[in-house]
């Protein structure tokens, strides 16, 4: 029987199990480090002021981008590849890649203290405190580092260990916080210290979990490490500009916010920007699980994106919906402050739901049917048009113009994809092996708001 949720959806109980159960394994897993960090705001916005907690989400936004783009594919190759290396090899490809991508960031940290000055008032007050800079670069490379571990613990199938580390370093962060209300210490560089120290505990606590063999000796020579980064390099550098292509402007955005606005205002919006994230995980995750149950039968792929697609749709519409009444009560949580001069913005900013809704079907699509390359390319002129207009309307409006300029850009990108998911409503399309080797999956990544 045909209905709204797919044609002949009763026919393949099996399939429709399926994909619901990997739905909700992402959402209990994506759920649990949420709450926590969300507890975690909650305590600092209301013990710490706005500029305090401004330069802390200056700082952490600002190390997510330099890990994005520092981390030449070093994650993403983990998890596509690690499973099927040696095991007596794999503790000697993670340490490696895990050095090279580290390095890198630690050089971008660096660079980015020097540039301070001349990147916003955010980024050069912590340029200015010789405590706060190195605590930024430490934890910019920390950052680096997680990134790396969650990935390896995906491809290794120890999804356990990534919820460890997410939830150690969350709980120690706030650890770190309350001694530090203890001994009358809050400041801005009071968080950025528990960020930090919390992200290098959690990294070296949950290490063993990866279960990682220790190597042969002769396997961790230079001369070892070197044929790795030989036979690897460019295979990771092609992960790495097609993830970039797809999810950089979730990082980007934040950035975007620091160099245009005051550390308090930059508060607001990372409030306002986390409920949002917070709220629209669950049609995000329904995209995410289309793509964890593809396969090559193009009909398949159709079914499902006529499960998923309506109802990711009713999702976002009961999401925005109810965030437009109950935006400043949302804001509440973190305190009176945030919910006078954060409601426009979280208002504006869950308008990109349904936008991303269309969005993430459609690299989940273009995924399933192995075509990377062309995804890649478009979601890169996407991310392009979404900074731009982001950054136009904060130059103008500040705080409210970077929500809305966003949420006007990206619902223009959208509608230039619908048509390239209703084809696939519509129509099955058949399943192209235009690049094998760029088609891990990636399930994680998506956009990662």
């Amino acid at each position: 029987m045909t209905n709204w949720f797919g044609a002949g959806q009763s026919k393949h109980p099996v399939e429709v199990r399926r994909l619901f159960t990997t739905f909700g394994f992402l959402v209990a897993r994506q759920g649990a480090t949420a709450i926590i960090g969300l507890g975690f705001w909650v305590v600092t916005t209301h013990l710490f002021s706005p500029e305090a907690v401004g330069l802390s989400a200056a700082a952490a936004s600002t190390a997510m981008l330099l890990a994005a783009f520092g981390a030449l594919g070093v994650p993403l190759f983990l998890l596509a590849e690690i499973e099927s290396i040696d095991p007596l090899q794999r503790r000697v490809v993670f340490t490696t890649g895990n050095a090279i991508a580290a390095f890198v960031v630690l050089i971008l940290a660096v660079g980015t203290v020097a540039l301070s000055p001349f990147l916003g008032t955010s980024l050069r007050i912590i340029g200015a405190d010789p405590a706060m800079a190195m605590l930024f670069v430490v934890g910019s490379v920390a950052t680096m580092a997680g990134l790396t571990f969650d990935d390896a613990a995906l491809g290794l199938h120890r999804g356990a260990a990534q919820l460890w580390r997410g939830a150690i370093s969350s709980l120690l962060k706030l650890a770190f916080v309350a001694v530090l209300i203890l001994v009358s210490v809050r400041t801005g560089a009071g968080l950025i210290f528990a960020w930090a120290l919390a992200l290098v505990a959690a990294f070296f606590f949950c290490m063993p979990m990866l279960g990682l063999q220790p190597a042969p000796r002769e396997r961790g020579t230079f001369g070892q490490r070197s044929e790795l980064v030989r036979r690897y390099g460019i295979l990771s550098l092609q992960h790495h500009v097609l993830q970039l292509s797809i999810s950089a402007v979730s990082f980007i955005i934040p950035l975007v916010a620091t160099l245009l606005i005051s550390p308090s205002q930059v508060a607001y919006f990372s409030a306002a920007y986390l409920l949002a994230s917070v709220m629209l995980i669950v049609p995000y995750l329904l995209a995410i699980s289309l793509f964890a149950e593809r396969s090559g039968d193009p009909g398949l792929l159709s079914r499902h994106v006529r499960r998923t697609l309506p109802l990711g749709i009713a999702f976002v519409g009961a999401i925005v919906l109810a965030v437009e009444i109950a935006a400043p009560m949302a804001l509440r949580l973190f305190g009176p402050a945030y919910a006078a001069n954060g409601t426009a913005a979280l208002r504006l900013l869950i308008l990109t739901g349904p936008a991303y809704v269309i969005k993430d079907h459609y690299v989940s699509i273009r995924r399933a049917q192995h075509r990377m390359s062309h995804g890649a390319v478009i979601m890169g002129i996407g991310t392009g048009v979404e900074v731009v207009g982001s950054a136009l309307g904060g130059a103008i409006w500040g705080l409210n113009g970077i929500c809305l300029g966003w949420a006007v850009s990206a619902t223009c990108v959208a509608l230039f994809l619908v048509p390239a998911v209703l084809e696939v409503w519509r129509h099955p399309v058949p399943t192209l092996v235009e690049d094998p080797e760029l088609t891990p999956e990636l399930s994680h990544s998506g956009s990662n708001r």
